[in-house]
């Protein structure tokens, strides 16, 4: 049996790859480790397809594919449930679940990597980026005319009923709600970096085509330093058993706005056990461990009418260490990036 995978693999996937291979490197040089690589790019492994290219994925003559969900998760199951029952499939998602949960009726195996992070990091965090020249912390110092911001993104029916609750329950009126570019709350364009079209909100529109700078990295900073706290609306909100983490709660660590996390069940949890600090040192996060979505929308609500009242000024120094400690974290995120290597390699290696 061979002692490395063959896998024909481009795009994303192929970025992994080139990472995984890096860190082998360093794990050779520095930690006296001799071993290669368990995973060989070449144009004669195994198939790689897009996850919703399923004609081809069941046409495939191989009975093990790589699939590329690369900036997707468990919310594609409905996909991976047409694939053929016949073959075995290597997931590469940027999610990860609970495997024995999330059946799907094929066989499988899990390739999770938190690609949207590293991807946010590099993108931030590099001098050759455009965005590293954002301006990207929030201040403190500033007036907040408004309790919170929140920028939602295309219309969802969980996202309708959320914004249903919210608005129709607030105490406090001053607020900024952009859904799809639309205002559900006070008028925001002024402090907007995007002037958008209502109902046609696409986060990856190219704002500057000439350093692939598009809707999904923007940060406003003036609508984010006009309000107190960020209620950051993830992609997923009702999968159980699962952690999905994108540029929406990504860009929230990284500034260091104070949020309020509309997601799966415990998602804060999962952020923390990144590295990453929330705010169950200063307000009740409960509504975390609510596994009903309902019931999570209500306690959701209910903490953000709290905060209306929350005494900001005097709680300032500890808002101000879990911003620094968030920033920091990113810095530090190699202990991540090992463990998800190292799963990878563990994974692979009952393949062989």
């Amino acid at each position: 049996m061979s002692n490395t995978l063959k896998i024909n693999a481009t795009g994303a996937p192929l970025q992994f790859f080139e990472r995984y291979r890096i860190w082998k490197d360093y794990c050779n040089f520095y930690k006296n480790h001799d071993s290669t690589p368990l995973v060989e790019i070449t144009q004669d492994g195994i198939p790689c397809f897009d996850y919703q290219d399923i004609k081809n994925i069941n046409a495939s003559s191989s009975n093990l594919i790589f699939i590329d969900c690369t900036y997707d998760g468990v919310h594609c199951s409905k996909k991976f449930k047409k694939y053929n029952k016949q073959k075995k499939y290597i997931l590469f998602c940027n999610g990860v679940w609970d495997t024995d949960y999330h059946q799907f009726g094929i066989d499988y195996v899990l390739v999770q990597s938190f690609f949207c992070l590293w991807l946010m990091a590099d993108t931030y965090n590099t001098p050759n980026r455009f965005c590293y020249y954002l301006d990207k912390s929030y201040n403190f110092d500033c007036d907040k005319p408004y309790s919170f911001v929140s920028t939602i993104g295309n219309v969802r029916n969980k996202r309708n009923i959320f914004v249903t609750k919210l608005t129709q329950s607030l105490a406090d009126r001053k607020f900024i709600l952009r859904y799809s570019g639309v205002d559900y709350g006070e008028p925001s364009d002024h402090l907007d970096v995007i002037n958008f079209i209502p109902g046609e909100f696409d986060p990856y529109i190219d704002l500057l085509p000439k350093y692939y700078h598009n809707v999904s990295q923007s940060l406003p900073m003036a609508m984010y330093n006009a309000a107190r706290f960020n209620i950051i609306v993830e992609t997923d909100i009702a999968w159980q058993h699962s952690f999905f983490l994108t540029e929406k709660t990504i860009k929230g660590l990284l500034t260091g706005m104070p949020f309020v996390s509309v997601a799966t069940p415990n998602f804060l949890a999962n952020i923390r056990a990144l590295g990453f600090e929330t705010y169950h040192s200063l307000w009740d996060e409960s509504y975390d461990q609510e596994t009903d979505w309902l019931k999570r929308f209500d306690k959701i609500v209910d903490l953000c009418n709290n905060l209306c009242d929350f005494d900001w000024d005097s709680h300032r120094e500890q808002l101000e260490k879990i911003k620094h400690k968030n920033q920091t974290n990113f810095l530090n995120l190699d202990k991540v990036i090992n463990q998800e290597f190292e799963n990878f390699e563990n994974t692979i290696k009952k393949l062989l």
